[in-house]
């Protein structure tokens, strides 16, 4: 029997790549979008994910779809070999791989979704040159061999389509969404009491590699809480490879910083809702999506004014230029006297983001991509 959506007729099985949803951006993206696919298609969706994942996985979407166990490490030898054998035994009619670390010689017909080019853009991101090599080139040859490209942002897509121009045409754009647990519900302080956390404070959630800016942040934090030392900022997150975060933070007055390292997804909300600005510095970004996070959870968002961010909160942020820790400061303070009418829009601009309807154009894009000859 057939499955219908939108007239179009969906008889074949499709696969979705979720080994990644322990990780921390791709994993909301995985576990926010499989609930709904899981409802759309049934059991035409086949997960492959780690065994560990696997309870995880069936809890999200269901009894319907299968469940496949495929351990192979990401970016590693095994990946293109291991994986390569996996899929080729599926017999899928569609992959969607989330991420770009998919087999270079996949032959078949698959989706992929780019959440940015960071690769190129910020190579210094990478340890080296073969490792920045070899993520350049995963991501070339899933852009250029892919049915259909998915981007978070109209941002992303047009990077995409600048740097590989023949693939212009199979780019789609399917915003995130922040997912229920982002709510303005009455605020409950234990996890601010397990970390040591005082309001106001400020919250910063996301890595430290330095597109993210993080320490002119701190720099911008130094100059507000040297007007208001009753705040605090909390800087979610942990890398050792970035020991320039917390040197610069150990220079402002003690205790004002606070390194929760990584947290539990049970605290996150909780930290979003106390906060009283969340702050996202970042010199670019793919989507954004703590920003939408926060919206939804009523917290004022201070970012950077890049044209993504403006995708996600124009007319709801307070937008500061990415390069002025001054405009950062003022931007947080401004943020404290915040009313609840600026509030209410950003939880009302956040309602128009969901997963429910991310699922619903992921879906007609699998369509496009099964109507598509090869």
């Amino acid at each position: 029997m057939d499955f219908y959506l939108g007239g179009m007729p969906i008889s074949q099985r499709i696969g979705f790549d979720a080994r990644l949803i322990g990780a921390l951006g791709i994993g909301r993206y995985i576990s926010g979008l499989l609930p709904p696919l899981g409802q759309i298609l049934a059991d035409r969706l086949v997960v492959i994910g780690h065994a560990r994942d696997a309870a995880l996985i069936r809890a999200l979407v269901g009894p319907r779809p299968a469940f496949t166990a495929a351990n192979a490490a990401p970016y590693r030898l095994a990946e293109q070999i291991t994986m390569l054998a996996r899929l080729a035994s599926m017999r899928l009619a569609l992959a969607h791989f989330p991420h770009y670390n998919l087999p270079l010689a996949y032959p078949g017909r698959f989706a992929v979704t780019i959440h940015d080019l960071f690769s190129f853009e910020f190579p210094e991101i990478h340890s080296g040159p073969v490792p920045r090599w070899i993520n350049r080139a995963l991501v070339s040859g899933a852009v250029s061999r892919a049915t259909a490209v998915i981007a978070p942002s109209h941002a992303t897509a047009s990077a995409v389509g600048k740097r590989f121009p023949r693939a212009a045409a199979r780019i789609t754009v399917i915003p995130e969404a922040a997912d229920s647990r982002f709510t303005r519900t009455p605020p409950d302080d234990t996890w601010q009491r397990y970390y040591g956390v005082r309001m106001p404070y400020f919250l910063y959630l996301g890595q430290w590699k330095a597109y993210k800016n993080v320490p002119l942040l701190i720099d911008a934090f130094r100059q507000v809480v040297a007007r208001r030392p009753e705040c605090q900022l909390v800087i979610v997150g942990q890398d050792a490879r970035h020991p320039e975060v917390p040197a610069a933070a150990a220079r402002l007055p003690s205790g004002s910083v606070v390194f929760p390292g990584r947290v539990p997804d049970a605290a996150v909300p909780p930290l979003y809702r106390q906060a009283s600005a969340v702050v996202v510095p970042s010199l670019a970004e793919g989507f954004g999506l703590p920003v939408l996070e926060a919206m939804a959870s009523g917290v004022p968002v201070v970012c950077s004014d890049i044209p993504v961010l403006h995708e996600v909160a124009n007319g709801v942020a307070i937008f500061c230029d990415a390069s002025d820790a001054s405009a950062f400061a003022r931007g947080m303070l401004d943020a404290l006297a915040m009313d609840d009418p600026r509030r209410d829009l950003g939880i009302a601009r956040a309602h128009t983001f969901s997963w429910q309807a991310a699922a619903e154009k992921t879906v007609a894009v699998y369509e496009r991509a099964l109507a598509t000859s090869r």
